[in-house]
C-alpha cells in the first residue's frame, strides 16, 4: 500500500482528501491551501462544582445543650433542693407517721 500523505478534511467545502507528501496541502475540489484555514475555537471547560455540606453534627450537640438547660425550668424543677424535701414536695416527717 502506497503512502498517501495525511489526510485533510477541508475548511471552506468540506470534501476529504490526501496531501500526497507535498508541502501544501490544498483542497482538489475548490483549491483553498488548509494552511491559512481559520484557528479551531477551544472549548472552554466547566468548573466542577463543589458541593457545600453542612455539619449537622455540630448543631446537634449545641442545639442539646441547650434543650438541657431549658428543660429543667420548663418543668419547674430546680437543681438545689432543700434539705428535708423530696421530690414529690412531702417532707420527710410524712414517711414516719
Amino acid at each position: 500500500m502506497a503512502k498517501f500523505g495525511k489526510k485533510w478534511a477541508c475548511y471552506s467545502c468540506g470534501v476529504k482528501f490526501y496531501d500526497f507528501l507535498k508541502p501544501e496541502a490544498i483542497c482538489p475540489k475548490c483549491g483553498s491551501n488548509q494552511k491559512n484555514a481559520p484557528a479551531k475555537p477551544r472549548t472552554v471547560k466547566k468548573e466542577k462544582a463543589a458541593i457545600h455540606i453542612e455539619d449537622d453534627f455540630a448543631g446537634e450537640q449545641e442545639a442539646e445543650t441547650v434543650a438541657d438547660d431549658g428543660l429543667e425550668e420548663s418543668f419547674g424543677i430546680s437543681s438545689v433542693r432543700a434539705e428535708g424535701v423530696d421530690p414529690g414536695d412531702l417532707k420527710m416527717d410524712d414517711y414516719d407517721e
